[in-house]
């Protein structure tokens, strides 16, 4: 036995032990692949798919509409953890942020050291340590944007429901885990926030701005039809627009005069159509006011008693009196919890300015509705080239978007208002007013209302 075998005895330690530093033995590279490199590339790819479950989760949960909660709880035990990762979605969130940066972290330190290896193979380890790094960043940064990232939450935003309720059952037993640990987190990005003075706000609910976006969104994608869209549009522009912009004014309302008998009301069914009027007093106007007829309240009475019936007041029903700038989409609110489908409109003195029905409500939400008694005119129509005739409660805002220029904005709504307001006189027929570069020439009157108006936008014509 050599001087060699007695400085250094054989033993079972001495076979190949599968471990990293099989790779060099003596300084020497050898080139073996030992089972830490392939435990090593196997925690990589687990660490990817787990960045990329835990980034699609995170904007599942955050793109899941709230409203949808009490639903998702009736749906089994997926659904009910949904709904409770969702209720503390800061505390989720916080432990999706702890389990995303711990993998991905885990995978760059594996990817790092199987980088540095696989170059001393090829060449020295002076080669592995100088390179390995910016291989393993480079290689591992695009697998992590493309698996770990962009995939997982494009899939989780476009069905963040289905997304949710698949993964629930495993972010609830993840939470459990790391949820001290994110708590921990958590309390201390707190403090610091407080030390910077930035308040640490729950999430705030959407806004107008918010819906309206993705409204628009979801037109553009085919998930609601444009229509869908207008009507969305249409409730935040009623929310704010008064209903005196909808009301028949109180020189078109149609009125009936108390004591109502049998034949007058008959008479003014047939002559108008509608189904509701107003009742004042002998002589008086709509200030006096005395209630509502409904012409299904009366067609329950026989001819021989309906005249006692009427004038005793017995039909009339109390009216639903509404400020003139009260918001629309809130009068239609107010009617439907009093089930009143008329309401009187008044000003800030008391004075009845007009009625608004649940019909021109609607209308303004869905576009004209008209029915067999409705007349068939239109408030406006092109007579030629930039000419065109409307009637004088044509709303401003209609005839700019018809016209297509702008108009000044003031106490009116109406093409008469606007007239008025620029002359600030009971016009004639034939007098003009112009207003940047849009001229208005009364055509017709009714008593002191303006009836109709041609308007016109070349200054060389005249009409």
């Amino acid at each position: 036995m050599g001087p060699e075998a007695l400085r250094r005895p054989s033993t079972s330690l001495d076979a190949p032990r599968g471990g990293r530093d099989d790779l060099f033995r003596d300084g020497v590279r050898t080139g073996v692949v030992t089972s830490f490199h392939i435990a090593a590339a196997v925690g990589i790819a687990l660490c990817i798919v787990a960045s990329g479950f835990f980034s699609g989760s995170e904007t599942a949960l955050l793109a899941l509409p709230r409203e949808r909660g009490p639903q998702l709880a009736r749906e089994g035990k997926s659904g009910e953890k949904v709904v409770l990762l969702v209720q503390d979605l800061e505390q989720t969130l916080a432990m999706l942020l702890v389990a995303n940066n711990f993998v991905n972290i885990l995978a760059a330190s594996l990817a790092t050291i199987l980088a540095v290896d696989f170059l001393s193979m090829l060449g020295d380890r002076r080669l592995g340590e100088v390179w390995g790094p910016w291989l393993a960043t480079g290689v591992l940064t695009a697998v992590i944007l493309v698996v770990g990232e962009i995939t997982p939450k494009t899939i989780a935003a476009r069905h963040p429901e289905k997304y949710a309720w698949r993964v629930a059952p495993v972010l609830w037993v993840v939470s459990r885990g790391l949820g001290p640990i994110a708590r921990i987190f958590s309390a201390v990005s707190t403090g610091l926030l407080r030390l910077l003075g930035v308040r640490s706000d729950r999430l705030s609910p959407a806004t107008e701005e918010d819906i309206r976006a993705l409204a628009v969104l979801s037109a553009e994608a085919g998930e609601i039809d444009v229509a869908e869209r207008e009507i969305i549009e249409k409730l935040f522009e009623l929310a704010d627009r008064p209903v005196r912009e909808v009301m028949t004014p109180r020189l078109e309302v149609i009125s009936l005069e108390a004591p109502v008998d049998f034949q007058q009301i008959r008479r003014e069914v047939a002559r108008t159509g509608h189904s509701r009027y107003p009742v004042v007093e002998a002589g008086g106007d709509l200030d006096a006011l005395v209630g509502i007829l409904y012409v299904k309240d009366w067609l329950r009475y026989q001819e021989p008693a309906i005249d006692e019936t009427v004038a005793s007041g017995k039909l009339m029903r109390d009216p639903l009196v509404i400020p003139e700038s009260y918001p629309i989409l809130s009068t239609v609110m107010v009617m439907r919890r009093n089930r009143i489908s008329l309401a009187v409109v008044i000003d800030e003195h008391g004075g009845v300015e007009g009625v608004v029905t649940a019909k021109d409500l609607v209308s303004e939400l869905v576009g004209g509705i008209q029915d067999e008694h409705d007349p068939a005119a239109p408030l406006a129509f092109p007579t030629g080239p930039g000419k065109w005739v409307v009637e004088g409660r044509l709303p401003v805002e209609d005839l700019a978007e018809m016209i297509n220029r702008p108009l000044p904005s003031g106490p009116y709504d109406t093409v008469a208002g606007l007239y008025l307001y620029l002359t600030g006189s009971i016009p004639r027929p034939d007098d003009t007013a112009t207003v940047d570069g849009v001229s208005f020439r009364v055509l017709t009157m009714d008593r002191l209302r303006i009836s109709r108006l041609a308007v016109w936008t070349d200054p060389a014509v005249d009409v």
